[in-house]
C-alpha cells in the first residue's frame, strides 16, 4: 500500500486545494495531509492558526489525517532537517506538490518519491488572491469549496485585520505553495530554494 502526503499552508483552504486532494486520493491507497508552517499565524501571508486550518481541512476531508510540519531554519541544514521531518512525520512513500522549490528540496535530502500535481487555474484559485479579495471587500466565496465556505466566512475579520501595511501579500514561491501544488512547505524553504541556496519543493 502506497501512502501519499499532500503538502500545503492552506491560508485559506480553497477550491484548488480541494481538487488536488481529491486527485491525490483517487491515485493513492492512503493519503495524509501535511500542514506546512503550523507555527505561523496572524501575519499577512499566514493569517489563520494551525487549529483554524485543521478545521477547514476536516470540514472538507474528515477522513484524512492531518500532520503539522513545522518550519526549520533557512539554508541547506534547515532544508535537510525539514525534508527529513516531513518524511518521518507523514510516513509517506510519495509527496505530491506543485511547488518546484519543495520538490527540489525533497529530492535532494530524502528518498521519497516526489510527484508533481498540476495546479488547477492557479491565477484564480490562490490563497493570495482570496486574501486580497477578502481584504478588498470583493467576492471570494466562489473560490472556496462549499464544504468549508461557512468556516472561511467566520475568519474574514481575522484575514482583514492581518492585512499588510503597504507591503505586498505575496511572492512567487508562496503563490505556488498556496495554489498547491502542494503544499506548501515552509515559506522559508521555498524562498531559499528560489534564491538558489537549496534545491527542492512546503509551502
Amino acid at each position: 500500500m502506497t501512502r501519499a502526503a499532500f503538502l500545503g499552508r492552506f491560508q485559506p483552504f480553497h477550491e484548488g486545494h480541494h481538487r488536488a486532494v481529491k486527485w491525490t486520493a483517487d491515485r493513492y491507497d492512503d493519503v495524509v495531509v501535511a500542514l506546512g508552517s503550523p507555527e505561523r499565524s496572524r501575519t499577512p501571508q499566514n493569517p489563520l492558526s494551525e487549529r483554524e486550518r485543521r478545521d477547514l481541512l476536516r470540514s472538507c476531508h474528515p477522513e484524512l489525517p492531518v500532520v503539522a510540519v513545522p518550519d526549520e531554519a533557512r539554508g541547506a541544514p534547515g532544508h535537510r532537517s525539514w525534508a527529513t521531518r516531513l518524511r518521518d512525520l507523514t510516513e509517506a512513500d510519495v509527496v505530491v506538490s506543485g511547488n518546484p522549490a519543495v520538490r527540489r528540496i525533497l529530492r535532494a535530502h530524502t528518498d521519497v518519491r516526489v510527484v508533481e500535481q498540476a495546479m488547477h487555474a492557479p491565477d484564480r484559485y490562490s490563497g493570495t488572491e482570496i486574501r486580497r479579495r477578502i481584504r478588498a471587500g470583493e467576492p471570494w466565496r466562489d473560490l472556496v469549496p462549499e464544504c468549508c465556505r461557512a468556516l472561511v466566512a467566520e475568519h474574514v475579520d481575522v484575514i482583514r485585520r492581518t492585512a499588510p501595511d503597504g507591503e505586498p501579500d505575496s511572492d512567487a514561491e508562496n503563490d505556488a505553495v498556496d495554489n498547491h501544488a502542494g503544499d506548501d512547505t515552509a515559506e522559508s524553504h521555498a524562498d531559499d530554494a528560489a534564491d538558489g541556496s537549496a534545491g527542492t519543493d512546503p509551502g
